[in-house]
C-alpha cells in the first residue's frame, strides 16, 4: 500500500520564526506556495505559516494601520506572532488512505511530515492528493 513517503514534497520552502511576513510574502509569490513551514535551526517543526493565517494577519494590519502602511508592517512583523502550532504532522509511513481520511477530517490544506523527533521531513497538500486522483483516473 502507497504511503505518505511516495507523494511527499521535500524539496521544501521554509522559514524560520524569526523571519517577517514580507519574507513569507516574497516566498509564496516567487513558489507559488501556499502553506510555509516554520522550522528551528535543527529543522524541528515550530509551526506553519499557510495563506490563510497570512491573509488574516494582513487584513488585521490592514483595519488598524491602513493599506498604505501594509509592507511596512510586513517588514517588521515576525512569522512568530502568527504562525499556527495547530498543525496535523503524520509520519512517513501513514497511508494515503488514512492521509487523506485526516486532511479531510480535520479540514486541512496540508499535512507536515515528521520523523519522531519532530523534524521536518516533507509536506503533503491537498493538491497532492489532486494530482495523484488526476494519475489513477487517467490510467484506467
Amino acid at each position: 500500500m502507497k504511503t505518505v513517503s511516495d507523494i511527499m514534497i521535500t524539496e521544501l520552502f521554509t522559514l524560520t520564526p524569526l523571519c517577517t511576513l514580507l519574507d513569507a510574502e516574497r516566498l509564496m509569490r516567487e513558489h507559488h506556495v501556499r502553506h510555509i513551514p516554520i522550522i528551528d535551526d535543527n529543522r524541528h517543526l515550530v509551526g506553519l505559516l499557510s495563506q490563510k493565517e497570512f491573509l488574516r494577519e494582513a487584513f488585521r494590519i490592514t483595519d488598524k494601520f491602513g493599506a498604505h502602511h501594509l509592507q511596512e508592517y510586513f517588514s517588521r512583523t515576525e512569522i512568530g506572532s502568527c504562525v499556527s502550532n495547530d498543525t496535523t504532522k503524520v509520519a512517513p509511513d501513514l497511508t494515503l488512505k488514512e492521509a487523506g481520511e485526516t486532511l479531510r477530517q480535520e479540514k486541512q490544506g496540508c499535512l507536515l511530515v515528521t520523523d519522531a523527533e519532530g523534524k521536518l521531513l516533507g509536506i503533503v497538500t491537498s493538491q497532492d492528493f489532486v494530482r495523484l486522483a488526476i494519475q489513477l483516473l487517467s490510467s484506467s
